[in-house]
């Protein structure tokens, strides 16, 4: 057996091994409670009706005209993702300096001038630039989990897909305003407080993506 042949084989096995280093795949599952059961939980039961009484409480909504758009808790309302982010920077930087020094020494009229001199220069000259853009855009229903004094409303939505093992999470919570809710119970993202908006993915895919754990310690220590 060659050399050549004896490294090729070293290398290929090195790199199966890497490979298997990989983190093994789970099942995935959709995991709970989400936001809306735990809104769900805090509120009361229906009370019993009273005799003589036309509606059961407070709670509900018989009249034509009432405004039903989201305002208690457990009320859902649907959140219009429209994400579009874009960020340009540049920097530039230039310097100068030069200096220079001469003396004359007197001497002997017989030996002539004599002196020394000596000239410095340092210059620099740098630029720079870095762009950044993202785009997300998506439909999540979410719950009214709390309603503060003032009245604006903490909203929280969860929406996990679930396909060949493949599960794609969305996750948001923020403080609406009860006026930034149109008549269809639907809020635009820009106009939510505070808000935490996450998109994540768990399945084979994902793991494909991820090098393993000899792999990145190879990458650490050599890295490209």
């Amino acid at each position: 057996m060659s050399k050549r042949l004896l490294k090729k084989l070293t290398l290929l096995s090195i790199i199966l091994w890497i490979s298997g280093c990989a983190t093994p795949s789970k099942e995935v599952q959709i995991e709970g409670p989400t936001p809306g059961e735990k809104a769900l939980s805090k509120i009361a039961g229906p009370a019993e009706r009273t005799e003589g009484s036309l509606w059961a409480d407070s709670t509900s909504r018989p009249f034509l005209f009432v405004d039903l758009r989201a305002s208690h808790v457990g009320d859902i309302v649907t959140v219009k993702i429209i994400e579009n982010a874009k960020a340009t920077k540049e920097t530039g930087t230039k310097a100068a300096r030069d200096s220079k020094v001469k003396i004359d020494l007197a001497g002997p009229k017989s030996l002539g001038e004599f002196g020394a001199e000596s000239g410095f220069s340092n210059k620099h000259d740098g630029t720079g630039s870095t762009s950044r853009s993202g785009a997300f855009t998506a439909d999540v229903p979410a719950v009214i989990t709390a309603v503060l004094p003032n009245g604006l409303m903490v909203v929280e939505g969860v929406r996990e897909v679930l396909l060949n093992n493949e599960k794609e999470t969305i996750t948001l919570k923020g403080i609406v305003r009860p006026e930034d809710i149109d008549t269809t119970n639907t809020v635009p993202s820009n106009k939510i407080a505070d808000a935490k908006i996450e998109y994540t993915g768990k399945g084979v895919l994902n793991d494909t993506n991820r090098t393993g754990w000899l792999g990145r310690i190879l990458s650490f220590i050599w890295p490209l």
